[in-house]
């Protein structure tokens, strides 16, 4: 039984978390994770959300993927509805650079 739940308002997207390495990332319409946004499928159709949440399921279950959930897209702009979504979308909340040593004071 899947966990991945919508609402059905309005389009709806599916987002998930790689599971190595945590990025964000979205269903296209080849049923593929991408992390660019761009890239998500949005849809009110029935069928296709069915076949989302399948491919969801599945991805989850193999272990690439965590946190499948949908999310609701304002038809107008083509973005998320909610904060979190929309935080989501501009990418890792951490400085990747630092994470590198690109930041690092040198040691006098």
């Amino acid at each position: 039984m899947s966990t991945a739940k919508h609402k059905g308002k309005g389009p709806q997207s599916l987002t998930a978390n790689e599971l190595r390495g945590g990025a964000s990332v979205w269903l296209d319409a080849n049923m593929e994770w991408s992390r660019d946004f761009g890239d998500a499928f949005k849809t009110e159709d029935e069928n296709h959300i069915e076949k989302m949440r399948a491919k969801g399921d599945a991805d989850a279950n193999e272990n690439l993927v965590v946190g499948v959930y949908f999310i609701d897209i304002e038809p107008d702009s083509g973005l998320p509805v909610r904060y979190r979504e929309k935080f989501r979308v501009k990418g890792p909340s951490y400085d990747t650079a630092e994470e590198l040593g690109l930041n690092a004071k040198k040691a006098k």
